[in-house]
């Protein structure tokens, strides 16, 4: 099955462009906390309306997955959020039609795979050092 027929056969957003619309809610939340500090009004607006822009743009990928909308309600499990952004970075348009991944999937989980081993090293490796004590002449 072609590229054309998934496309037009399943609405909602890209995965490219899901990636590109999350980062843009991320520069406006940034740039909303610098430029007004974490306390204003502005800010508990700007942050209302990225966290239901985020949920609509989450509702538009799973829809152009081919899987359930309900599944959004996972970002509110543990860990849920995780797994929920993960699989809609990684699933192409179409999914659900085949339930296997594309090439470009597997890097992207590569690449997940790999930054959170990194977080994990380096929450571990900050825990043991901070068991030294201080007294110590070293």
């Amino acid at each position: 099955m072609s590229d054309e027929t998934l496309e037009s056969g399943y609405p909602g957003v890209g995965r490219l462009y899901y990636f590109l619309g999350r980062v843009m809610l991320i520069i406006v939340t940034i740039f909303t906390v610098v430029y007004f500090g974490p306390q204003s009004r502005v800010f508990a607006v700007v942050t209302l309306a990225t966290m239901i822009a985020g949920a609509v743009l989450d509702v538009m990928r799973l829809r152009n997955i081919g899987v359930t909308s309900w599944l959004l309600f996972l970002k509110y499990l543990p860990y849920g959020a995780l797994v929920l952004s993960i699989g809609l970075q990684t699933a192409q348009t179409g999914w659900v039609e085949t339930k296997r991944l594309d090439r470009p999937g597997w890097a992207i989980l590569a690449t997940h795979a790999a930054l959170i081993a990194v977080i994990i090293f380096l929450i571990k490796r900050s825990q043991a050092t901070m068991s030294i004590p201080a007294f110590l002449p070293f």
